[in-house]
């Protein structure tokens, strides 16, 4: 790597779909460094290795045990350095909103998501002022 080339942000992208994990990977582009979990708890073993360089979580609202904004609160607490983003195919009601509201979530996607709207997302996020509960 040559030292006027940025190092790739990191992103967590978190859904129990494979096929949602793999187009989520190949939509970030080669702009992104994309760990890959199936659930909230092998998002939280990424976090605790890697949480130091970890720009952003992105992750699935629905998915079987714990949903995502259960886990986007919880990276709240433990990584507020994160920027936070939910996905949902649902609307799921008052839950959502009051993610936002409660600082949680800097922003919820609806899937499908499709590729440019994947790369201004993580654009926005990443480039998002640090805040202590951003």
């Amino acid at each position: 790597m040559r030292e006027t080339q940025q190092a790739r942000q990191t992103v967590v992208y978190v859904d129990d779909e494979e096929l949602a994990r793999k187009y989520f990977a190949r939509s970030a582009g080669s702009d992104y460094e994309v760990l890959l979990a199936c659930d909230a708890e092998e998002a939280l073993d990424i976090l605790r290795r890697e949480g130091a360089r970890v720009a952003v979580v992105v992750t699935d609202f629905r998915m079987p045990g714990r949903h995502g904004a259960d886990l986007l609160r919880q990276v709240s607490h433990e990584y507020p350095h994160i920027v936070r983003i939910l996905v949902t195919a649902y609307a799921d009601g008052d839950a959502l909103p009051e993610s936002v509201h409660a600082g949680e979530v800097f922003r919820i996607l609806e899937k499908p998501l499709g590729v440019s709207t994947v790369r201004e997302v993580l654009a926005s996020a990443t480039a998002a002022p640090l805040s202590p509960r951003r």
